[in-house]
């Protein structure tokens, strides 16, 4: 089993992984598709999410 989990992204702006329940903003960008932000406001993708991080 894979170390990384997203589930998506809500109405209201959240995303929340499914794998270790981390959450953020989030949102859909025409020109970059989804983008998630950290607790931090930091950008990254969801590729880059990492469980227990």
């Amino acid at each position: 089993m894979s170390n990384t989990g997203f589930t998506g992204i809500s109405l209201a702006g959240r995303w929340e992984c499914g794998g270790c329940g981390a959450g953020g903003d989030g949102w859909y960008d025409e020109e970059d598709g989804l983008v998630l932000h950290d607790e931090d406001g930091q950008p990254f993708a969801p590729a880059d999410h990492v469980c227990g991080e």
